[in-house]
This record gives C-alpha cells, structure tokens and sequence, in this order.
C-alpha cells in the first residue's frame, strides 16, 4: 500500500503523469512543458534522438527533438514503445537463409555436375557463407530478426527516457504549492496494454523491460502492484473523475464513482447482472478497443476489481494513419510541406484542418488543408473513420450478447476521439446490434433533446485518464 504514488501512462506519442499526494487528494496531472500548440502542457513527448556526431552517443528528449529528423549522425525514435511489447515468441528461430538452402540443395549440386563445377568450389562456397554469417551472427550463426533488434534498441532507450522524464516530474513537483513531502521517494505506477496484464503478467517481456528501466532510471516501484492495464486506469480516471474518497481509512467506491450506472450494478445484480465500460482510444499511431466487464457477486460495493474482466485488441491503426493518407491526397508541393513537417507542426495542423476545416497558412504555400484541400480532406477522413467504425463493430461482435438489464457506458479517449468525423462513426458503430449505453463519456459531445446522459471530457480526461486513474487510490486494496 502506498499513501502516495506517481502513475505514468507510458504512450507511443505522448507520455502523461499523475500524481496523488495523499490518499484522499484527488489525482492531478504534473505539468512537464510550457504548451504552445493544441497538446496540454501535461503532454510529454515520448520521442528520443541520439546524437551520434561525437566521440560518445548523446541521448535527446522533449519539445527539442520533436524538429529533427534522422539523419546526418542523428536517430530519431517516435515510436519505439509498440517494440517493448512485441508478442511471446517473437525471438527469431536459428534457421537457414534463402542463400544457404540454395547453396545446400539437390537442385543446385545437380547444375554443377551437370556444367562441371568442382564439388571443392560448391564446399568452398558453402563454407564461405557460413563464416560470413558468424561474423555477422556470432558464433552458432544465430541471425537476431529485426523485430529483436528493435526490442534491445527500445530496451537501451527506455532508461534514459525515464531518466530524463524523473527529472521532468520532480522540477514540476517543486512547483507544486505544497511543502514537506519527499517527492523523490513516492513511488511509481506504470500503466500497460492490457494485452500483457493478466496472471502471466510478470512473463510478458515488456512488462520486465519497464520495470527494469524505471529501476536503473531511480523511481522507487510500488510494493504492490508497480503496474495496472491501460485501458483498466483510463476507466477508472473518467468514471471517478480522479477523485479518491475516503472514510475512516476505507475507500468510498460509491462516492468515487458519483454513484453511476456501475454502483447502480453493484447493488442490484439481479436486474442488472453485468456492467461493461467499452473504451476506445484512437491514438497517434494505434487504436485500442477494451472492454471491462464487472459481473457482481451479491451487493458489494466494497471491492468491485475482484470481480473485473478485461478483454482487448489493439490495432496498428492511428491518427498518423490518417495523416499519411492526407499526404498522398493534397498537391505534391503541399505534401512535400507535410512531410518535413515537424510533431509541433502536425499539432497545430490535425485541429486546424481536420476538425474545424480552415486549414493553416504557409507564406510559401498559401493555406494547408483549407477550402481548395477540402473535398480531399473529407475523402482521407471518411475513408479513415469507416475502417475505424468497421473494426469497433467487428470487435463489438466478437464479444456475444449481455443480459438484459445490463448497464453500459462508451467512453472515447486519445486524440483521435477529438475529430468529429472520427467520433461520430465510432459512436454510430458502438450501437449496432442493439448496444445502448447508459452514459457516453467523450470529447466535444453535444446532449441531444432525449437522448441519454453525456459526459463532455476535456482534455486533460481524453488524453490524461489513464494516469489520473493510475495514481487511484481504488487500486490500494489494503485500504478496502
């Protein structure tokens, strides 16, 4: 148990902070940079560089990378999380290249008998390869895949960046207007993909290159569950609105979750036996659909996680999916433009373009994305939004049917859930079959006359719930 934690919600793009200070205190979101464009100032990049032009490798971070582009001795890595959690297995296999079965093969020594190519030549050859191949190799000639190598360079880079983000927090902890409290020696939560949280947890390789790279970076882990899933935290941070209540040292789930379709659940199983939260997140480079189902056993409020079940799918499927699209539709002296355009820039560009439709305004180039650009535009977004539509009814279905009675709430998280035409297929999607949901949490949401409750999260919930959920007091299961 821990009166206070720090929860990161590690992203591909963008990485989030919460902090708690005391178990009652609500979770807050540590600001990391001064915020020029449409991201939050909590919105920490997740991008690193290093500098290979001197005599040792130097490692960058944050809003000064977000400019460069590989080349001329410097590396940019955007998106090297999703290679920390490669799949089970996915360490290549010893097995022979295309060159050596051509090389050992019946076919091949028949051509050489048949043109008069010594059998010395054929070995010799052979041999040839095979040193080549431990030379490059190692002995034993094992050949690492590339998905490998990605792993061990995301592996080498996450230390630094934890490193450098510890500092990031701590500076702006020292800024917080509250004196006496050891910020150094919180501990820490890291959210992961759901995908890797279960009772086999501790063997998914990403989960041990995490918590060893926050180990060697100095963040001190939580004693108990140093790691919680995702979408879980982000569930959690929304329906809680990252309060956490207390009453003579026990914890208020009742208060917390402001009494909700999920206590309404709780404490009448028979006429509501199942509760889901279906969560989406349309990110910068994936989109993650979950499910958290509760299935009650008689009326306990006093500790639902017990009782919780998660089932997810992520999709390599994002907003730079989106982007690349746009690319390829606009005239080429515009996507030339797009291109080198740096992170900064496409931050100022997506709500500019392709929520509000006005484009932005280059000296050189006159206006990106405005109404000359517009039929392509909606072309790339409608295209976009339907795949995404398609895959959240696909998902939906693979699901079955609940009971009735049963209480659902939608929630649309990531920056993807803040462009309308995205929202919008995603909502009409997430009904079919007959799905309704009690309460709709989202970004820039409209209450229609009749319709059911909504919630209109900002920013600081659609793109910061999974940290504020993360620093929960709900996951401090002594104080239960």
């Amino acid at each position: 148990m821990a009166d206070r934690v720090f929860c990161i919600d590690f992203g591909s793009a963008y990485t989030k902070v919460a902090l708690r200070r005391d178990p009652g205190a609500d979770s807050e979101l540590l600001s990391g940079r001064i915020s020029t464009t449409a991201e939050g100032n909590f919105c920490i990049p997740t991008t690193v560089a290093v500098d290979r032009r001197g005599l040792k490798p130097v490692p960058e971070f944050g809003d000064r990378v977000a400019t460069m582009q590989t080349g001329g001795g410097i590396e940019v890595y955007r998106n090297w999380k999703k290679s920390i959690f490669l799949a089970h297995g996915s360490t290549a296999k010893t097995h022979l290249s295309p060159l050596e079965s051509l090389l050992q093969s019946e076919e091949l020594r028949e051509l050489a008998t048949k043109y008069g190519v010594a059998v010395g030549q054929l070995t010799y050859l052979q041999h040839l390869v095979g040193a080549a191949k431990n030379l490059i190799a190692g002995p034993g000639g094992r050949v690492i895949s590339a998905e490998v190598q990605q792993q061990t360079i995301a592996a080498s880079l996450a230390p630094h960046f934890f490193i450098w983000l510890r500092q990031q927090v701590l500076e702006a902890c020292s800024r917080l207007p509250t004196t006496g409290l050891k910020y150094d020696s919180i501990p820490v939560r890291i959210t992961i993909p759901a995908f890797a949280h279960g009772a086999a947890i501790e063997l998914h390789p990403g989960w041990k290159i995490l918590l060893d790279a926050l180990g060697k970076a100095g963040w001190p882990l939580h004693p108990d569950n140093p790691t919680t899933a995702e979408p879980y935290a982000n569930a959690v941070g929304i329906l809680t609105k990252a309060a956490n209540v207390l009453h003579r040292g026990r914890v208020r789930i009742g208060d917390m979750f402001g009494k909700g379709p999920i206590i309404t659940v709780l404490k009448d199983a028979t006429h509501h036996p199942i509760y889901r939260a279906f969560v989406i997140d349309v990110g910068a480079f994936t989109t993650d659909f979950a499910v958290l189902t509760l299935k009650p056993e008689g009326n306990n409020t006093s500790e639902p996680d017990g009782n919780f079940s998660i089932v997810q799918n992520s999709l390599p499927l994002g907003v730079s999916d989106l982007d690349a699209s746009v690319i390829d539709a606009l005239p080429k002296e515009k996507s030339d433009w797009l291109r080198k355009a740096s992170p900064m820039e496409w931050e100022d560009f997506r709500p500019a373009v392709y929520t509000e439709g006005k484009g932005v305004r280059k000296a050189e180039l006159g206006v990106i994305g405005g109404p000359i650009d517009a039929e392509a535009v909606r072309s790339c977004l409608e295209e976009f939004a339907k795949e995404i539509a398609g895959e959240t009814v696909k998902f939906l279905e693979s699901l079955g049917t609940i009971p009735s009675g049963s209480l659902q709430e939608l929630i649309l998280t990531g920056g993807g859930s803040f462009i309308p035409a995205i929202r919008d297929a995603i909502q009409a999607a997430a009904q079919t079959g007959g799905h309704s949901y009690a309460k709709t949490h989202a970004p820039a949401l409209k209450r229609t006359s009749g319709g059911p409750p909504i919630d209109k999260l900002d920013s600081a919930f659609a793109r910061g719930g999974s940290a504020l959920g993360g620093a929960s007091i709900y996951f401090e299961k002594s104080l239960y």
